[in-house]
């Protein structure tokens, strides 16, 4: 499960821990009915769900997944449940399944056509020479429209190979297609610390961080980047989270400990509120960093001290991909520096949830939950964006097209970030209007990024 975890789910999946009653005795030998296994899903419900009022008396008989999906309060977005036995019931995404993701939008001319926003470098979309910014027609010979661009989307991701038509489109010209690019289906290991580096503006040494999730395997990649920020006399931070999903709570500690400045280990760094059994729970930066997921190994906060930047104030890139853990950082940040916000409002994950599976030996059940089960606030009791965290400057990357390299100093996001720093935000060119997108290809990570609340007593 390990694997699965780290390699399918890593915007699912982050601390483990559980609000589950502990059943010490081996549980009957045989699978589980359907009514077993539903009255199971509704006891861990009753236990762990924050709408735990909305629950019916009794559990029906139906099959599994629908039978969950029952169980759902109108305001929960976000629950969900799979089958560790079986993978197609774990969502996909494309960065994950083909290493790409991508953008379908309508150019100004009438043109509709893929942009392509991600690529993970060493997967066979990089190696065939794919790169952030190129432009695409058609899916699997198909030509996309706005009627089809999320049913072909979705299509590709049922399956193990499939076909993009690569493009050229000048300036308000026409698409000239350059010939089909094939893509294949394969595990994805991805390391998130893209780019760290230090930059001279305005006579200002800048610190600018890619993250793309929060993964408690990479902590201590993060640790050292920041130390060589550190080494660098940075002054200024620019924290790129605009694809970040989320992931883990504890990595989101660490990193927030190494920028924020006059914090100690046991001041607050996240609050829970959860039903009447749940409570509400208050956790220390000591607290979060003591459990991070799986098997990777603690770093204390006595460690970070000699690499923490202590900055009056950071600036964090997002769109509305950026959820989760990274929403997280950012409302959480807030009570300790100055958070400034530029690009798009974020997706709106202000809710945690939990792990839940069968404990009992045999397992009889192979349903994995992961319900609701707590609001999210910060030091100062601050959250409720259901809504997403608006930005204090609103930029969208797709005003300037193509799309520059991941850490391009003219990427827009990039250059308003520079403009306030070096004092020339108020001189700053007004963003040209930006295409209307069709289909998000990332907007599922998001939709399915769950914080998952680590354990701690």
């Amino acid at each position: 499960m390990k694997q699965l975890s780290r390699f399918l789910l890593p915007a699912l999946l982050c601390a483990a821990t559980s609000c589950r009653k502990h059943d010490p005795a081996p549980g009957p030998s045989g699978p589980a009915s359907q009514q077993e296994t539903n009255n199971w899903i509704l006891e861990q419900m009753r236990t762990c769900y924050l709408w735990e009022q909305s629950l019916p008396a009794s559990a029906t008989g139906a099959e599994t997944i629908a039978f969950f999906n029952s169980l759902k309060h109108p305001g929960d977005r976000f629950s969900a449940i799979y089958n560790a036995l079986d993978h197609s019931t774990i969502p996909r995404g494309m960065l994950r399944t083909f290493g790409m993701d991508y953008y379908v939008v309508a150019l100004p001319q009438g043109v509709i056509t893929g942009i392509v926003n991600f690529v993970i470098p060493g997967t066979a979309a990089a190696q065939s020479g794919l790169k952030r910014g190129d432009y695409f027609t058609r899916i699997n010979g198909t030509r996309l429209t706005a009627g089809n661009a999320e049913q072909l989307g979705n299509a590709m991701l049922q399956q193990n190979k499939a076909t993009i038509t690569l493009a050229k489109i000048p300036a308000g010209g026409q698409p000239e297609e350059t010939g089909a690019l094939s893509l294949e289906n394969r595990t994805i290991v991805e390391n998130p610390l893209y780019r760290s580096e230090v930059w001279t503006e305005g006579g200002k040494h800048i610190g600018y961080i890619f993250l793309n999730n929060f993964d408690d395997y990479y902590n201590r990649n993060i640790l050292q980047a920041v130390q060589q920020l550190k080494a660098g006399g940075v002054s200024e931070l620019i924290l790129d989270l605009r694809y970040n999903p989320g992931g883990s709570v504890t990595a989101a500690a660490l990193l927030s400990a190494l920028v924020a400045p006059g914090i100690d280990e046991q001041q607050p760094f996240v609050q829970f509120t959860g039903n009447a059994r749940q409570g509400v729970r208050v956790r220390s930066f000591k607290d979060v960093l003591a459990a991070p997921s799986g098997e990777n190994k603690v770093i204390p906060f006595s460690e970070l001290q000699p690499a923490r930047l202590q900055l009056p104030r950071v600036f964090i890139l997002s769109t509305g991909i950026t959820a989760s853990a990274a929403e997280l950082m950012i409302n959480n940040l807030k009570p300790y520096m100055d958070v400034v916000q530029i690009g798009q409002t974020s997706h709106g994950k202000d809710v945690g949830a939990v792990s839940i599976s069968d404990e009992r030996t045999p397992r009889r059940i192979p349903w994995v939950l992961l319900p609701v089960t707590f609001k999210l606030a910060n030091a100062r009791g601050e959250g409720n964006y259901p809504d997403g965290i608006a930005p204090r400057y609103a930029v969208d990357e797709k005003s300037r097209l193509p799309l520059s390299p991941v850490g391009d100093r003219a990427d827009p996001l990039i250059a308003r970030a520079l403009a306030v720093i070096t004092g020339q935000g108020r001189a700053a060119k007004p963003e040209t209007a930006a295409p209307a997108v069709l289909f998000d290809s990332k907007e599922r990570a998001g939709r399915h990024a769950v914080v998952i609340i680590p354990h701690s007593p």
